[in-house]
């Protein structure tokens, strides 16, 4: 986690700024996620100001006030030499954005909120209740950079006198190192990171989400008009919500935890609309090619509907899952080799899986990652069904019917029941139930 402090004099215009659409349209849902007690009365339940900015800044520097009136009006660093002009209140709001590197992973509002807490009462801020200085948490999205982060902005008059912000740097950093190693939240993201991190590049990411924002954009105005901080608002917003290599790194992770042996592991993947191709040893070609082990890696392509290509190798998707890392946890029997060297021809030119009838299209292999697939399926074909206009209902009847035998063909149910068909006679409110 990485903090970055800065001070000022204006609150006001920093509290505009965060609930703000930024200074490149990159902030979206900006929202309170914690504050002080003496700051709550000014949100309302969806962290949104409840007031205007001229009565927020007068409620976050009540403290202030009340040390400007007992005669002393600046932080102890702003005193004397520090500040010539003899400035009221001279940098005495100090903000503090805490952030999670792009790529790392992204913590939900609650995780933030206690984090925050924890980090105000490390740096001696806060008592143990969080009270003892004025500060609020806003949260809008990820930064220009894809990283997650939360702004917090603490008002340094205290009840006490001021908070003195000496080595404020480096108490921050040392209070993130310790985070990190104690709480559960920042030791998952750790271990994570250690043992299941996806690479990519934030080159990588942006161009992904340039590539989507345009193709999505359907603006009275072509996508070149639009101002440089219009796109890169429209990118941040893609960037905010999708990263296909994260996506495609999970399923491909689900489908070896999943497999018990190499040639299962082929036909998951290519069962959840990924190519795999090998990559063989040196020296080796497709006429040569007649054992599991001259295959020393893979790859795996995503082709997205709209033409987006994503090509990733074993090793992006983490050490754990290079090929001999996995061999390590499946079945090496020879006949399991001699499966692998057919899946692994069939994936190379492209044909249908050799072996028709695998393990993983039993019903007792079905992973939850199959279940969610299963039920997002169903769940769109009842939705194309309800239409109030009857040959729309119809087709979609078809449809839906075409598409729940390939749904039955791809996960092996064919011996199941395939559905009730007498409810689905067309006029009397149609729905399509699915037995599993």
């Amino acid at each position: 986690m990485m903090p970055n402090i800065t001070r000022g004099s204006d609150p006001r215009g920093l509290l505009r700024y965060l609930f703000g659409k930024g200074r490149h349209n990159e902030h979206r849902d900006q929202h309170l996620i914690g504050s002080s007690r003496d700051m709550q009365e000014g949100f309302g339940c969806d962290g949104k100001p409840a007031k205007s900015f001229a009565e927020l800044e007068a409620m976050f520097d009540r403290r202030y006030r009340d040390r400007l009136a007992d005669g002393r009006p600046c932080p102890p660093d702003r005193r004397g030499r520090s500040n010539p002009e003899h400035r009221d209140g001279l940098d005495r709001v100090w903000h503090c954005s805490l952030a999670i590197r792009a790529g790392e992973g992204i913590l939900t509002d609650g995780q933030w909120e206690s984090i925050v807490g924890d980090f105000l009462h490390r740096m001696g801020m806060t008592d143990e209740e969080g009270e003892g200085v004025t500060w609020l948490a806003v949260r809008h999205g990820l930064s220009q950079n894809g990283n997650d982060h939360v702004h917090l902005v603490v008002q340094l008059a205290r009840d006490d006198g001021w908070y003195n912000p000496f080595n404020d740097r480096r108490k921050a950093q040392r209070a993130c190192r310790a985070m990190e190693r104690e709480r559960a939240e920042l030791v998952e993201l750790g271990a994570v990171l250690d043992r299941d991190h996806i690479r990519y590049s934030y080159r990588e990411w942006r161009e992904w989400a340039e590539w989507k924002a345009r193709q999505d954009y359907h603006g009275p105005t072509s996508w070149e008009e639009l101002s440089r901080d219009e796109r890169f608002g429209l990118c941040a917003r893609v960037m905010a919500d999708t990263m296909p290599r994260y996506a495609i790194g999970r399923i491909v992770r689900a489908c070896a935890k999943a497999s018990h042996s190499e040639d299962e592991f082929i036909r998951r993947v290519r069962r959840e609309g990924l190519s795999i191709d090998p990559r063989l040893r040196k020296g080796v070609g497709k006429g040569t090619f007649t054992d599991r082990g001259q295959v020393v890696g893979y790859t795996v392509t995503w082709r997205s509907a709209d033409g987006w290509h994503e090509r990733l190798n074993a090793t992006d998707l983490g050490p754990d899952m290079r090929l001999r890392e996995l061999r390590k946890h499946w079945s090496g029997n020879p006949n399991d080799s001699n499966l692998a060297v057919m899946e692994w021809r069939a994936a190379m030119e492209n044909r249908r899986p050799g072996m028709h009838q695998g393990r993983e299209r039993r019903l007792d292999a079905l992973t939850t990652h199959d279940m969610s697939v299963l039920v997002d399926k169903a769940w769109r074909i009842a939705r194309s069904i309800d239409t109030a206009d009857r040959e729309e209902r119809d087709r979609a009847i078809i449809a839906g019917l075409r598409e729940f035998d390939r749904i039955l063909d791809r996960y092996g149910l064919e011996e199941l029941a395939r559905a009730d068909m007498s409810g689905m006679i067309p006029d009397a409110g149609t729905t399509l139930s699915v037995r599993l």
